[in-house]
């Protein structure tokens, strides 16, 4: 009963870090997620996306061709809230409120439930606390907070992977939850990209540890049914990614999409007597090349600087002087790996499996490490870490109760003082060192602009923070029936993705106030470098600093 109070709690804590001004923090709204709100707000006006196709399973947005279960879980939350940032962010916010209690629940089933701890008995009250232990390290999080406040697809896409494994294990005692456990990691691949490589490879895992268990345990009728959901899956995620839906976030991200490792092998061969010779083409080539680099992004999230001191490089990934995991877990994670290789409770192979293959979707672009594309890394990590923590304790508490308590308090204030630090960060400090990270201003400028646009045959709008196309579209709440007649995507650029440059009266691009816009009245809406000082500056709209400025406004 205690137990189920103190799980209580935590999950009570877990949805208020998750919820709590969900749509001021992060100040602003980033262009993925007015993709999300406006193609959502589009089926939901016409039954098509914004470029017009039904209740598609990829939206083209940007060209990227992103993943649609996220979209379809934000739509009733679009339908009851409005198109806004909580409509948007609320479902990411309660998907992991609840990967805390699936985390609860799948430590309680592979170390505490039917498959016993070795080394560490499961009836002392230290090992009882593993679940909880894992679920409050979850909880507070920094890397699993950050991507459940966005409207992050990569958190909804964790929720799934992480529930079909605990349904994976349930079901070798009940095989009827095969189906849902084959659906949940199905669900995961409709839902992100990253998934498509990393529920796959655990699906292998959990097959092939647990190939014994499946079939003495699991009759012949369950593997067949489940093996057919999984091909019908399989079958329509396929058809799903034919043509560009298949290529083009792979063909832009992508190792592959990096030159530096075949222009590099250019170099190394140049600098044989002979570049065209046996030798130089064995030892220089792409293929040893881009493995090399992979293996070099592979090992990058294993980084103690991202892990614990500064994280992804990205501005929007990271949150000031925080790394993804917390300082004080430092030690209990190296014990953790010290206990579970010496005590081999059963399911620690396939722990380290999960850890193994975590990164391996991030290290498969050329922006490594990638907080983003590895979030289900954090899993593993706070198992082990929590591992390590009951292990300790166990021993400890052996010696001298006194001990153990004293560790206990200091490990508590320690991991209190690390959160109350981060969340310091992450409200105070993020929005003002990282201003222009999730397009702060675009709500005020589009405030500005309904107010005043009556008087003006044109809006020119500034390109220089991250497709404002969509942003424009989703704050204006403009009517999708005419955006899906008068935008056009843009070829992609070098790194696949598209835009727009117009629709309505509004025009998006590069502002030159030398290049004076043809036909009627012209309202002009730039970034400090492009529009001077010297000019006639109607408004300033500021970031959520309130010192530095987003946007300068003039007319012509």
């Amino acid at each position: 009963m205690r137990q189920k109070v103190i799980l209580i709690i935590i999950l009570l804590f877990a949805f208020a870090l998750r919820v709590y001004k969900v749509s001021e923090y992060p100040a602003g709204l980033n262009a993925d997620e007015a993709a999300i709100g406006y193609n959502v707000y589009s089926l939901l006006q016409t039954g098509r996306d914004e470029f017009g196709h039904s209740w598609p399973i990829n939206f083209q947005s940007f060209n990227d061709f992103k993943p649609g279960f996220y979209f379809y879980l934000v739509l009733p939350f679009v339908k009851i809230l409005g198109l806004n940032e909580l409509a948007v962010r609320l479902p990411s916010a309660i998907l992991g409120s609840l990967t805390v209690l699936v985390v609860y629940l799948l430590v309680k089933e592979l170390f505490i439930g039917p498959v016993h701890l070795r080394g560490v008995h499961s009836h002392t009250s230290e090992v009882s606390l593993l679940p909880l232990i894992s679920a409050f390290l979850l909880a507070v999080s920094p890397w699993h907070i950050h991507f459940s406040r966005g409207g992050w697809e990569t958190n909804a896409a964790t929720f799934f992977m992480i529930l079909g494994v605990y349904l994976f294990f349930i079901s070798l005692r009940n095989p009827k939850n095969f189906a849902l456990c084959a659906l949940s990691f199905g669900l995961s691949m409709f839902t992100y990209h990253s998934a498509r490589v990393i529920s796959p490879l655990l699906v292998l895992g959990l097959v092939v540890f647990y190939r014994k268990k499946i079939f003495l345990k699991v009759n012949l009728k369950w593997i067949s049914l489940v093996f057919a959901e999984g091909l019908i899956l399989a079958v329509v995620l396929l058809f799903s990614m034919r043509g560009p839906a298949g290529a083009s976030r792979f063909s832009g991200v992508g190792l592959f999409a990096d030159q530096g490792p075949f222009w590099r092998v250019n170099e190394l061969r140049g600098q044989h007597l002979d570049p065209f010779s046996l030798f130089p083409k064995i030892i220089h080539n792409k293929y040893l090349e881009y493995a090399v680099q992979f293996t070099d992004n592979y090992l990058r999230h294993f980084n103690g600087d991202f892990l614990f001191l500064n994280g992804d490089e990205i501005q929007r990934n990271r949150v000031p002087e925080t790394g993804q995991l917390y300082l004080v877990e430092i030690p209990f994670l190296v014990l953790g790996f010290y206990f579970l290789i010496k005590n081999r409770p059963q399911n620690w192979l396939f722990v380290f499996w999960w850890l193994a293959v975590a990164p391996v979707a991030s290290a498969l672009t050329f922006q490594s490490p990638h907080a983003i594309r590895s979030l289900n890394m954090v899993i593993p990590l706070i198992m082990i870490t929590a591992y390590g923590m009951v292990n300790i304790l166990e021993r400890l508490s052996k010696q001298k109760k006194i001990i153990s308590m004293l560790l206990c308090s200091c490990v508590a204030m320690l991991l209190l003082w690390n959160t109350a630090f981060y969340l310091h960060q992450y409200y105070v400090h993020y929005p003002q060192t990282y201003p222009a990270a999730w397009e702060y201003g675009f709500k005020e400028l589009v405030d500005y602009v309904v107010k005043n646009q009556t008087r003006y045959d044109h809006v020119y709008v500034t390109d220089k923070y991250d497709q404002p196309y969509i942003l424009f579209a989703f704050y204006l709440k403009y009517p999708p029936e005419r955006f899906q007649q008068e935008a056009k995507l843009t070829p992609r650029d070098q790194y696949g993705f598209s835009t727009v440059e117009d629709f309505g009266k509004y025009h998006f691009g590069p502002i030159d106030l030398n290049k004076s816009p043809e036909g009627g009245k012209t309202l002009i809406i730039g970034s400090p470098e492009e529009i001077p000082d010297s000019a006639t500056i109607l408004e300033r709209i500021y970031f959520k600093d309130g010192k530095t400025e987003a946007f300068r406004i003039v007319e012509q």
